[in-house]
């Protein structure tokens, strides 16, 4: 199927049996994860005043990142943070 979409690379993720969350990560408020079945590819976290549109357009363009050059984006884990969620 041809994407035309304007999130072309969720759409394939979600075509090839990926994943998309958009929700809670405690204590994460706002958080935007791609998951293509095997890894996460992209973590992301809603920044203040961000509309749900353009959390969903980062994402894509994360997912976008990581597909091209095998860079998967965090900004969930801290580096200093005791809790980690793990992006296999």
């Amino acid at each position: 199927m041809r994407q035309t979409g304007a999130w072309v690379h969720l759409e394939a993720l979600l075509e090839g049996g990926g994943q998309i969350m958009l929700g809670t990560v405690k204590p994460i408020v706002g958080a935007a994860v791609a998951h293509d079945g095997r890894q996460t590819l992209a973590m992301l976290k809603r920044r203040p005043d961000e509309t749900v549109e353009q959390l969903m357009q980062r994402l894509d363009q994360a997912l976008c990142k990581a597909i091209d050059t095998g860079q998967r984006v965090d900004e969930i884990n801290q580096p200093r943070s005791d809790v980690r969620y793990e992006m296999k």
